[in-house]
């Protein structure tokens, strides 16, 4: 299972200048409640609204790969029961 790297996903959009999610929500055309859950944490973007975020933040090949396919480490005993 893959989580979203939040840390780096904020990092890189301050890298292009985007200060808000309502920024990046009007560059990319996705909901600002999405891409909200998505820097919480709360959520993990479909294939389309990584491919958005991608293009708008102008991230290599590599960096999407750390920022949308960083393992999730169990945090809870008890899951790895």
């Amino acid at each position: 299972m893959y989580k979203v790297d939040t840390n780096e996903l904020r990092a890189q959009m301050a890298r292009q200048g985007y200060t808000t999610i309502g920024q990046l929500s009007d560059v990319t055309g996705i909901n600002r409640n999405t891409l909200s859950d998505i820097l919480n944490g709360e959520s993990y973007p479909s294939g389309i609204v990584m491919q958005k975020i991608v293009k708008a933040l102008e991230l290599e090949p590599e960096a999407a790969g750390r920022i949308f396919f960083a393992p999730a480490l169990a945090s809870d005993a008890s899951i790895c029961e």
